[in-house]
Formats: C-alpha cells, structure tokens, sequence
C-alpha cells in the first residue's frame, strides 16, 4: 500500500494493484500534469479498455469520464475519445518520470507482469507473427534500458525496430504472452498470442 501526501496533510492510499496499472500506463498512453494529476485517453474503440481503468482506480481518481471531440480537417472526420484524471497526489512522480517537459523511465521501475500487461495493451500490437510495442516517447538511452531490464528479469529477448519500437524476438514470444495473459481484459485478447497453438487469439474468444 503506497501513501500519497498532498496539503494540508491529505493522504491518498493506492493499493499495490493500482500502483502497477499506474505504471504500466505512464509506460504507455498515460501522461502527468503540472499539477499532479494522471491523465488517461483512449480512442473510441478502446472505450471498454478505459471505463476498466477507471473503475479499478476509482478510489483514486475524480469520478467523471470526459468525452472529447475532435475534428481533424485532412479527412474532415470527427474522432471521439475519453479521458479521466487521478486526484492530485502524483506531483512527486512527475519528478521521476519527467525531465524537462520529456517522460523518462524511471530506473527504479520493477517490471512486473501487471505492469508489463498495462503497457502492451496500451502500446502493443500483435501483427504478421511479430509483437511490437511502441516506444516513440522514449529517448534510445531509455529503450535500451527497457530491453536490459526484460532481459534481466524475464530472460526476454528483444529487438529496435524503426528506432522508435520494441520487438519482441520469436524465442521469446511465448514466455511474454504466457506472463501477460492472466490480465489481459477480454476485448482486448486479440492482441496476445496463444503459447498452446501459436495462432492469435480472436476476439470471441470466451476466458474464464
């Protein structure tokens, strides 16, 4: 249980769980602000995947889901996505994951397999046998620090693809699906592969 000061004395108390799914989604999409707070956003099709995040960071976040429009005039068609914020108790964070305005991994990060789960399901995509997740936020120095530490607590092997994204190499494939499925949401299960049968895991897929 970790204990969050802010004025005036108020303590906020997130739960070990919460504090990974906190960390797997600064790792990806999540961003915070100048005041301490975590922001959240997903597209329209991953409505589902941010209404579940919101509900099990309730306890630490302010109740309402924005819905935001925006009008891109390339295509001149409207995009939908929602947003949420935690309170704000998170301004010491933002010292540990920002240098200078730009979002950094912090070194004391552990990666745990909730966190590794968050993070790909944020940023990572199954595609033509490969498992890439999306590191674009990052600087080298910081993938490259990514790569070590799967290496050096999972044995996973991983390559830079693009400069900008990291490949999960096929000896290891298995082993990440095989850590992150147990928490996985279900319609978002298409995006792991199977470690029995080697084949992607379609989206009526029904899990216990």
């Amino acid at each position: 249980m970790l204990k969050l000061k802010a004025r005036k004395n108020l303590i906020l108390l997130v739960t070990d769980r919460q504090e990974e799914i906190l960390q797997g989604s600064l790792l990806g999409d999540a961003y915070i602000t100048k005041r301490g707070q975590i922001q959240f956003e997903q597209s329209e099709n991953q409505k589902e995947y941010l209404f579940w995040k919101h509900e099990v960071l309730q306890t630490i976040s302010y109740k309402n889901i924005v819905t935001v429009s925006r009008f891109d005039k390339r295509f001149a068609k409207t995009y939908i996505s929602y947003r949420f914020w935690t309170r704000q108790y998170f301004l010491d964070w933002r010292t540990r994951w920002y240098v200078n305005g730009r979002k950094i991994i912090p070194r004391d990060i552990q990666f745990t397999p909730l966190v590794l789960a968050i993070w790909y399901m944020d940023d990572g995509c199954y595609s033509d046998h490969k498992c890439i997740i999306s590191t674009d936020n990052f600087v080298l120095e910081d993938i490259l620090f990514i790569q070590n530490l799967l290496f050096k607590t999972y044995g996973l092997k991983t390559s830079i693809k693009n400069k900008t994204k990291i490949l999960i190499r096929k000896e290891s494939q298995n082993n990440f699906f095989q850590l992150i499925k147990p928490y996985i949401i279900s319609n978002l299960r298409y995006k792991i592969l199977d470690p029995v049968t080697t084949s992607a895991i379609s989206r009526d897929t029904n899990f216990i």
